[in-house]
């Protein structure tokens, strides 16, 4: 792939770029307003307060239309559909499955990168560039990612954005998943497209096409099967590359037991070879057996990675659920390190049937201890008490010279609400990120999609919570976030939450 998608600032520009004049939810688009490029935090800051924001996801939105649910800290909601950007099909487009959040062209504002994977109307996916601005998001100018993927391809399933310097300028890697995508006559093998976006002084933000990689590419281990869905899971680590989870691949005759990728690029932006692991290689502790669903969710940053396996089996408890250690080594090359289950040394609570721990992972600066590298961990199945399902989220330091305690959260008890069943708290994990200390340090902050959450009389509504303190949006801060229009307008809020891209 060698096309170069240039986007200026004028909307309408014949790059390829679409327009529309419509606003979110039928509102007059607002004017885009100057963003500062000296915005000392930009990277989840899509109106370019200085504050991070949050996205959530709603796909299943008006029949699965699908919409974005924008909430600036200081400025009004915005439900983004693709209607309003002037572009998508409609019915079962699934506009807000996944999203990615990085200021992109420099500008101070961070920019938002959507994906409508189109998985019910079995028409091609679509990837979306969306640009920040101080009116909270710049609705009149929309880049749509060119690609070649089938109508049963999931393109756009997930999303990555990794940063990369390549010596001279700071580039992003966009990296998106289709695992649905059939490799040499197998079908649902799965591929993950990259491309990179570059800002300048000529363009706004260029896009180049670059590879396509499945696991039958040079430098990839493995073969590609039938049903692995290779890209089902994408995670950055902050580094030249990024993290694939197949957590249906079979492992021998272990089927759907999972494997786990590295794909590397060199700061060049070259691909060179690529890692993989599954519970057979060498190094990984435990055994493949079917259905442990290694890499069903992977977190990555500063060198530190965990894969989740909610589907281990440990001793007669199936579905107990661990999570896989990984750290860098010299050369940017990663090594497996220990793993961690309910019943490890001084991690809370009690290895159980069904606790699924590892379902969904986030990895982050501070969210434990001050300074630390730290991991979240959801067991949506663990039961709280007499409450069966009503989930918990674990925080551990991974941090190598600390000794900051594990500690574990559910509703009731550090989160905001009452446990209930089958809510499944730790199922969606999202970060963002901001200026702490007097604006010295950054860390990052934990939040929880809930999108099984009950609401008065209103089943599996959904919401967000941060794992502690409040949220603020639009400049009322409160424990939860609901879908802006009212939690009857929407089912299963929370389903996809944005974690920003240094």
């Amino acid at each position: 792939m060698s096309t170069v998608l240039a986007l200026g600032c004028a909307a309408g520009a014949s790059t390829g770029l679409s327009s529309a004049s419509a606003g979110a939810a039928g509102t007059p688009a607002a004017p885009a307003t100057a963003c500062d490029p000296e915005n000392l935090d930009p990277r989840g800051d899509f109106d370019g307060d200085g504050s991070a924001d949050i996205a959530v996801g709603v796909p299943g939105y008006q029949d699965g239309t699908g919409a974005v649910d924008l909430r600036g800290t200081h400025t009004p909601p915005v439900v983004l559909t693709a209607a309003a950007l002037g572009v998508g099909t409609g019915v079962g487009d699934g506009f807000g499955a996944a999203i990615a959040i990085a200021d992109l062209d420099f500008d101070g504002c961070a920019d938002l990168v959507i994906a409508a994977p189109a998985q019910a109307n079995f028409s091609p996916g679509q990837v979306y560039i969306v640009f920040g601005s101080r009116a909270g998001v710049d609705t009149g100018t929309v880049i749509t990612l060119p690609q070649d993927s089938g109508d049963r391809d999931s393109f756009g399933d997930t999303l990555a954005l990794v940063p990369r310097y390549d010596g001279k300028i700071r580039v992003h890697d966009l990296y998106v998943g289709a695992p649905g995508a059939a490799v040499d006559g197998h079908d649902g093998a799965g591929e993950v497209f990259r491309y990179t976006l570059t800002s300048s002084t000529s363009n706004r933000l260029t896009v180049t096409p670059r590879e396509v990689r499945s696991e039958n590419s040079p430098g990839v281990p493995g073969t590609a099967q039938t049903g692995d869905g290779f890209g089902t899971v994408l995670a950055s680590n902050d580094r030249d590359g990024v993290l694939v989870g197949a957590p249906n691949k079979a492992v021998g005759s272990a089927r759907q037991a999972g494997a786990v990728w590295f794909l590397r690029v060199n700061t060049a932006g070259k691909p060179i070879t690529s890692q993989s692991w599954s519970q057979n290689s060498p190094g990984v502790p435990g055994t493949a057996q079917a259905k442990d669903n290694f890499g069903a969710a992977i977190g990555g940053r500063a060198g530190s990675v965990v894969v989740g396996v909610p589907g281990e089996k440990l001793g007669s408890q199936g579905n107990a659920g661990m999570v896989q250690v990984f750290t860098e080594k010299a050369g940017g090359a990663l090594i497996p390190g220990k793993s961690i289950t309910q019943d490890t040394p001084g991690i809370p609570g009690v290895v159980e049937s069904g606790d699924d721990f590892g379902a969904a992972v986030a990895v982050g600066d501070s969210l434990l201890c001050s300074g630390t590298i730290d991991a979240a961990v959801g067991a949506p199945g663990e039961d709280v008490g007499a409450v069966p399902n009503a989930g918990t989220v674990t925080l551990i330091d991974l941090s190598p010279h600390t000794t900051c305690p594990a500690v574990t959260r559910h509703q009731g008890a550090g989160l905001a609400g009452a446990a209930e069943t089958e809510d499944g708290v730790g199922s969606v994990l999202g970060l963002t990120r901001g200026l702490v200390d007097l604006k010295q340090d950054y860390a990052d902050r934990l939040l929880l999609g809930v999108p099984n959450e009950d609401i008065g009389a209103v089943p599996d509504a959904g919401m967000v919570e941060p794992i502690r303190g409040n949220i603020t949006a639009d400049g009322i801060t409160s424990t939860t976030l609901k879908f802006s229009p009212g939690y009857l307008f929407a089912r299963f809020y929370g389903t996809t939450l944005s974690s920003p891209s240094d």
